[in-house]
Formats: C-alpha cells, structure tokens, sequence
C-alpha cells in the first residue's frame, strides 16, 4: 500500500509524515511530492520516496502518481488558482488508477458563508465527480494562525480581528496532521466521508486577549 503526501515539504505535510510514521507506516510505503528536491532531501533521509511534481504541471503529476494506492492532496497555497491546480492532480490520480483521495477542505465549507471557502467547494465538486473514492477532511483555523502573532500582540497591546463574539474551534496543525494519519491509515472503507476538524474548546478574540 503506496500512501503519497503533495506539498509534503510544507508545515502540515512535514506533520503528516510524522504522524504516519508514529503510527507505525513504513516509511518505504510513503511517498513524499513537492516541487523542490532540494527540500525534499530530509524527507529521502527519514526513508521515504520522493519525487518531484508540480500542480501546475500535469505530466510531472502523472509520473509522481504512478503506483500510488492513497493519496493526501494537501490544497495549494495559491488563492485563486487552486481550483485549476486541484484538478491537474485529481486528472493526474484518476490517470494512473489511485484508488482513495483525501483532501484538505476547510471546516464548514458548505455553510459558513467563508470567500475562502469557494475554492474548497469547487474542489470538493471535482472529486465528486472524478469517480475516484475520496474523503474530505474540513480543517478548521489554526492555533498558529495566532500563537505566531503573539510577539506583535504583546508589543502592541492589541489583538486585532473582525470575529466578533464568533467562537473559534481552532486546533494545531499537529492534530490536523493526525487525523490526515488515522483516516490514511484506516482500514475501513473511507469513500464519501466527511469529518469536520477542529477544538472541542472554541474561543472568542476576546478570550484569547485575555490568555
């Protein structure tokens, strides 16, 4: 069983291979693609198998695919071109016969009324559609999201934020990271669900000033 991670040299891929192999996967069984070899050179040093695609490049995608049983397609980083890049990978997948996708949404995606969320659903459409089985995975905020701002907060005196009262059911992308591990490694039948991750402890902005 071939598992592959795209964007496996970014901060959440770096934590989902951590998180397979605490799990106990191989790591001859995992393949890690991303555009640079260079920044893939520690993961071929953890064991894994890399290889070198680009989601703007079908063909590079196509040869990095090849043999692949599950793949975690990690969503593109590019706002407003990842529904094109999306489907360069799902054509690519569906070319060489993967048998399961799991994509990276983002929480809420049908209901909570996010801009962001516009290209998450227009992937989520793409898989649906691909005849390949897929699951999503709706990560909600990250923690880092704010614990990385915490220096400009201090200096400041001010965190600075348009959610109101809103609750946020942010997590780490650690935890994000293992729940990607469990359902790749999962040996149910995955085809068609959806988990909606997040805390089970929402906070306000409000709430976090205070922390």
């Amino acid at each position: 069983m071939k598992i592959a991670i795209t964007g496996a040299t970014g901060q959440l891929g770096n934590l989902v291979i951590d998180a397979l192999l605490a799990r106990g996967a191989n790591a001859a069984d995992l393949v890690a693609i991303g555009r640079s070899e260079q920044k893939l050179e520690p993961l071929a040093g953890k064991g894994l198998e890399t290889r070198v695609a680009d989601y703007n490049a079908q063909p590079t995608l196509v040869s990095a695919l090849e043999g692949i049983d599950k793949l975690l397609l990690i969503s593109a980083s590019e706002v407003g071109q990842r529904v094109a890049q999306h489907e360069n990978v799902i054509n690519a997948a569906k070319h060489v016969d993967v048998s399961l996708i799991a994509y990276t949404s983002i929480a809420n995606a049908l209901s909570g009324g996010m801009k962001l969320a516009e290209e998450h659903i227009a992937t989520e459409r793409l898989l649906a559609g691909s005849g390949i089985d897929y699951v999503l995975l709706r990560n909600g905020w990250y923690i880092e999201n704010y614990t990385d701002q915490l220096m400009g907060y201090l200096n400041s005196g001010t965190v600075l934020g348009a959610a109101g009262d809103g609750k946020i059911s942010a997590a780490a992308r650690a935890d994000y990271a293992d729940a990607a591990a469990a359902v790749l490694l999962s040996e149910e039948d995955q085809n068609g669900r959806i988990y909606e991750l997040g805390s089970d402890k929402p906070f306000t902005l409000a709430q976090l000033a205070g922390a």
